[in-house]
């Protein structure tokens, strides 16, 4: 049937004095749905699009956050990114994250509740604001506990970057900064209620696996070539990179922990057959 031919039929059945219910899936279903007396729309898709686009736009705007905090530290001492240490974040891991997060598929059961309908909302809002706060102090502290090392030695602030890289603030903020990129990717992927779980979207866990494990590498033992390119000072302290991780891994089970209680609680779910059982009754009961 056509749209038009399924919004004739609902105003045809409610001529004939009939309460009239509709369930529906697609786009060419909304005539007849707007028209019936009782509806249920089944667009799992469409909650799960929704959301994913709501993840993303947290994404990307905590991943400026996280980039920001990272410069404007280091602009107070005098220092910087370097240009590839930008590049590998911007290229390397955002880029692949953005465009990986948003293959994750809709849930296989239709929740009772409903996704956020507006950016400008409390849980949107609280969650960027709250994960604003973790990252600023996540960042602050490693700095403090990097400049409280017995072996640490300052810059030199009479010059700017790139001139006094390598330093050791610099890599403990490439560092940490590196793993909150992907921290964030994984926190913003949730999927209950509205997606699938995210090891259901393979091509992101496995990409997500290996950025964690490069940024591991980086921060255990950055040796050769990509030392020497992103400009990381070696550390001889393992008791000390090891910690690094141990922040990482404190700032990972909070983001998870904040995004996953900002949600509307819900109970339960409907599935095609639970609703399509309702219809026999509706379409027999009169006015």
């Amino acid at each position: 049937m056509s749209p038009d031919q399924k919004t004739q039929l609902v105003c045809s059945l409610q001529e004939l004095d009939y309460c009239v219910g509709m369930c529906g899936d697609g786009a060419n279903d909304c005539g007849a749905l707007k028209a019936g007396d009782a509806l249920r729309s089944l667009r799992r898709e469409g909650r799960c699009s929704l959301v994913t686009s709501f993840g993303v736009f947290k994404y990307m705007a905590l991943y400026s956050l996280v980039q920001f905090v990272c410069v404007l530290l280091l602009y107070t001492i005098n220092t910087n990114l370097s240009d590839f240490q930008f590049l590998f974040f911007d290229l390397i891991i955002t880029t692949t994250v953005a465009v990986l997060m948003g293959r994750t598929g809709p849930a296989r059961e239709l929740g009772v509740e409903r996704p956020q309908g507006a950016l400008i909302s409390v849980l949107v809002l609280g969650s960027l604001l709250l994960q604003t706060v973790l990252l600023i102090t996540v960042q602050v502290l490693s700095y403090f506990i990097t400049i409280s090392q017995s072996w640490y030695v300052p810059l030199n602030s009479t010059v700017t970057a790139p001139q006094n890289l390598p330093n050791y603030e610099n890599t403990v903020l490439f560092c940490v900064t590196g793993f909150q990129y992907l921290i964030l990717a994984v926190a913003m992927s949730k999927g209950y209620p509205f997606r699938e779980p995210l090891y259901t979207n393979v091509l992101f866990l496995v990409v997500l696996i290996l950025l964690f494990g490069l940024m591991i590498w980086l921060t255990l033992y950055p040796l050769g070539f990509p030392k020497t390119l992103l400009k990381l000072q070696g550390i001889d302290d393992l008791n000390f990179k090891l910690l690094l991780l141990g922040v990482a891994a404190l700032n990972f089970f909070a983001a998870f922990v904040l995004e996953t209680r900002l949600r509307t609680p819900g109970t339960g779910t409907y599935s095609r057959r639970d609703v399509a059982s309702l219809f026999p009754l509706l379409a027999g009961r009169n006015h």
